[in-house]
């Protein structure tokens, strides 16, 4: 299925608006393009006047939740906002957004179920927004620790959730070089890991531990189970089996976030997995 450029570039802008905000002085680089991109949609008719005032309504709790000179009343009113909008947002429940098809039930490989894949805009916008506004700036990483630790739990999570997966019949061994890569890799990166990663990780499982400190036990260890378990449960609608291994996958992208501190470690291990996924084993599942 052919894209047109006036479709792909609110993405581009928005990707580019993710890669600025990684990086401490580049915020103000980044809001700008997040505002660019969501003109660009508007243009292209992904995203309707009414779902820009609910983006723009977004956007602005997120910088009203983490502005300490409002008043906590405020403050947990504006957290209420985003976390119900951005749950809303990746659950594509706001009507005025629509998200661009880019594959129409094709077949990945002849032993895997059809696939179809969106770029999900709304998704995307609030994750990149969640990640510029409420998680950075984030504490400082010794980096080589952070890469060798990324890449020993990624490996983990392979096995752990790659033997309980083919053990259960849910996918099958079957290595691939898809055609599908080129629109695949950026869609799942910068719109699915990305948004799940820094709701999850980022958000649920920071703020989590904070909570718990002085309360129960291993706090951290308590914020990482519950903040895998809430990731299972938001894929209920595979089934059982897939809860299971979410929640699995979960657990490893919270050790990941734990170890380095960093919730980009959680989304390069995210990713790696949902690669593997889909080079090895039947994607999206065994037909």
């Amino acid at each position: 299925m052919t894209v047109e450029f006036t479709d792909v570039l609110p993405y581009l802008l928005l990707w580019t608006a993710l890669g600025a905000a990684v990086f401490p002085d580049g915020r103000r680089v980044g809001t700008t393009l997040i505002a660019l991109s969501l003109a660009a949609a508007v243009v292209a008719g992904i995203v309707a006047w009414a779902g820009l005032a609910v983006l723009a309504l977004y956007s602005g709790a997120c910088l009203a939740a983490v502005r300490p000179q409002f008043s906590a009343v405020l403050r947990t009113l504006a957290w209420g906002t985003v976390l119900f909008l951005a749950l809303a947002l990746a659950t594509h429940q706001i009507p005025w957004i629509q998200n661009v098809l880019v594959l129409d039930s094709v077949s990945v490989s002849a032993l895997a179920a059809d696939y179809t894949l969106y770029w999900n805009y709304d998704k995307g916008f609030a994750g990149v927004v969640l990640y510029a506004v409420c998680v950075q700036p984030q504490p400082g990483a010794e980096w080589k620790r952070a890469i060798v630790a990324t890449a020993v739990v990624a490996l983990l999570a392979m096995i752990a959730v790659g033997v309980p997966a083919t053990a259960a019949e849910f996918v099958l061994w079957d290595p691939k070089w898809p055609g599908i890569l080129a629109v695949w890799v950026p869609a799942n990166l910068f719109l699915t890991c990305v948004a799940e990663e820094t709701f999850f990780r980022g958000l649920v499982q920071r703020q989590l531990g904070g909570a718990f400190r002085g309360r129960v036990p291993a706090p951290a260890l308590a914020a990482l189970l519950v903040a895998a378990v809430a990731f299972g449960v938001a894929h209920v609608a595979g089934g059982a089996t897939y809860v299971l291994l979410a929640t699995l996958a979960g657990i490893g992208y919270g050790a990941a976030y734990h170890l380095t501190g960093r919730v980009e470690a959680s989304i390069l291990v995210h990713f790696t997995l949902n690669l593997a996924h889909l080079v090895l084993f039947t994607y999206p599942f065994a037909a």
